[in-house]
């Protein structure tokens, strides 16, 4: 799946009338409302025509992890060749696997969002070393916060969070046990169906991190209003995650099915199935309006280009282009097969629309943003 971006930094009403947010980091020139797209210089002196790399390079759609059965939430599920989290969770249905190839894809991801962000872990204006000294800012960072990142996948942003902000506290939650074992004292790990009802007190957290979570929640209302309550007055959450609309470079949206764009047919198809579960993909772009009605207030929303290709004449959407056109190619099968197999399709009838997207990104300039 393409990750576009849409960072929404919000706090609950401050006690303090003083109060004002501070400025996020810029991620892009893009409108906040525009429609209609825009157009990304392209670099003329490269070759368009890539040639696909074959199976020996690295890509195939066909693997498998093994599993430990110590414990129930070790008592992993299999499809299509995948691993899943455990059917403990009654209620969850999450559709992305958790095997050690998704686990190198979500690892991929924080690269590339790190990337998008200029190397920064989030956007919202934390300032907690305000008023220290400079020589105590290193051990003083964060003291006495308490920070949350809600599905942690394998625990690299609030591993990295936890190393940035020493004296904070960091809790990652997940469906799956595939963090490390070895952590900083700071930071640790909880086997959540964050579904159900968060079992954390009233105004606990001073900062929580929600990232590349589309298609989990089937009542993401009701997730916003848990995060608003356990949220101290002033704390902060920060939703990062992709929008799920496809554009060419001159800004053109690609929507409906296209013999000539495969990437548009899986899009419509996999939405749609998506849909069909309770469980939209396409709910970056009306996140501001769902944090808004939670009762958050100074919402800043924060859209940029993500290229799918190394084909951008810009040097930094270049690079981000590379990385970005190799998370797409891992993540086609993975998003696509569970969702399109629940709603009738064979898996090779899945891979055959897999294989389509992938060489099409290899042969023309497509990028997202939300």
């Amino acid at each position: 799946m393409m990750q576009t971006p849409v960072n929404a930094t919000a706090l609950p009403p401050s006690p303090d009338p003083t109060y004002t947010q501070g400025s996020a980091v810029p991620l892009g020139q893009v409108k906040a409302n525009d429609a209609e797209g825009t157009s990304v210089e392209v670099d003329e002196d490269m070759d368009h025509q890539l040639e696909f790399p074959s199976d020996s390079e690295g890509y195939s759609i066909n693997s498998s992890a093994a599993a430990s059965t110590i414990s129930s939430i070790f008592n992993f599920t299999y499809a299509n060749g995948r691993r899943y989290h455990s059917d403990r969770f009654k209620s969850a249905h999450y559709f992305l696997p958790n095997d050690e190839r998704e686990q190198e894809r979500l690892d991929l991801y924080h690269h590339i969002w790190l990337s998008l962000l200029g190397g920064q872990l989030y956007t919202a204006p934390l300032n907690w070393w305000e008023g220290l000294e400079s020589d105590l800012a290193p051990t003083g960072t964060g003291a006495g916060r308490k920070v949350l990142d809600v599905g942690t996948g394998t625990g690299i942003w609030a591993l990295d969070f936890a190393e940035e902000f020493p004296a904070a506290s960091v809790i990652g939650t997940d469906l799956s046990p595939i963090q490390p074992a070895w952590v900083p004292p700071n930071c640790t790990f909880e086997i959540e169906d964050m579904e159900e009802e968060w079992p954390y007190d009233d105004n606990y957290f001073d900062f929580i991190h929600i990232r590349s979570l589309s298609g989990s929640f089937r009542n993401w209302d009701k997730a916003l209003e848990q995060t608003y309550a356990k949220l101290v007055p002033g704390g902060y959450i920060e939703f990062q995650d992709y929008d799920c609309q496809v554009r060419l470079s001159d800004g053109t949206p690609l929507t409906a099915l296209s013999e000539g764009h495969p990437i548009s047919t899986y899009f419509y198809h996999v939405l749609n199935a998506a849909s069909q579960c309770g469980r939209p993909l396409d709910i970056a772009a009306g996140m501001r309006a769902r944090l808004e009605k939670a009762g958050f207030v100074d919402v800043v929303e924060q859209r940029a280009v993500w290229p799918l290709g190394d084909w951008p004449k810009d040097k930094r959407l270049k690079e981000l282009g590379k990385w970005g056109r190799i998370g797409a190619v891992e993540s086609t099968f993975p998003f696509a097969v569970q969702l399109l197999t629940g709603v009738g399709w064979s898996r090779k009838e899945v891979e055959n629309l897999c294989n389509q997207v992938v060489q099409s990104l290899y042969r023309n300039k497509y990028y997202c943003y939300g």
